[in-house]
């Protein structure tokens, strides 16, 4: 597929994805509402505002959070990335294997990936490339089995939408194609009404958020 198919069919679902976001109601989000508000704002904008979707470039080094992880994806769905030292790069492979061993007895990742991810932008850091490519692995396969086979109430939803937040973010750093598929494959997938009791559904407004940033890195 050449790069103008390419950037007519990204352009096509960045307004969809403008679209869905704007038939939210800020009401159903709760004390996330304001934040809701903010991301309408800035993506029903982005046609006049070019940057105000500019992609992300991955980390050089690993960077020290100064926050949460979930603070963090909120303010780089709105603002996008910001100055912070960096730190040494804790391994990759102990992680992975927790992350494994979790899959395995179908525990939810959500905790272990919030804590090594306080800062969402690390996801793309290169050394964590095997994380990026298990997450990616589990997504397309085990996760998209149990949904397609039963329903989406059949995964952790908030899980899901944390793992669909960290390759949101990767993938507007790269020009990996994969990870941009599997965002679109899950867009088409999800009823967004299967997240209103999860404990975090804003989730599903910064995966929306970012999604559109990945988008806006192809048109």
């Amino acid at each position: 597929m050449n790069k103008e198919l390419i950037s007519t069919a990204v352009t096509r679902r960045l307004n969809d994805v403008r679209e869905c976001v704007n038939r939210f109601d800020p009401e159903t989000f709760g004390d996330a509402g304001f934040f809701l508000t903010s991301v309408k704002e800035l993506l029903l904008d982005h046609p006049n505002r070019a940057s105000s979707l500019t992609p992300f470039s991955p980390p050089a080094e690993w960077v020290a959070a100064d926050t949460d992880c979930l603070t963090s994806l909120r303010v780089l769905s709105l603002h996008g990335p910001k100055t912070m030292p960096g730190v040494p790069h804790p391994p990759a492979n102990d992680f992975l294997n927790q992350l494994k061993v979790k899959s395995v007895a179908r525990e939810p990742l959500f905790s272990l990936l919030a804590e090594r991810y306080a800062w969402p932008l690390n996801f793309s850091f290169a050394a964590d490339d095997q994380v990026r490519e298990y997450l990616l692995m589990r997504l397309m396969t085990a996760d998209r089995a149990r949904i397609e086979n039963n329903s989406a109430v059949a995964v952790h939803p908030d899980d899901l939408l944390l793992k669909l937040n960290l390759i949101s973010v990767h993938a507007s750093t790269t020009t990996d194609l994969r990870f941009l598929d599997a965002l679109n494959y899950y867009y088409e997938l999800l009823p967004v009404t299967v997240f209103s009791e999860s404990q975090h559904a804003w989730l599903l407004i910064s995966w929306f958020a970012l999604y559109a940033r990945a988008l806006n890195s192809r048109v």
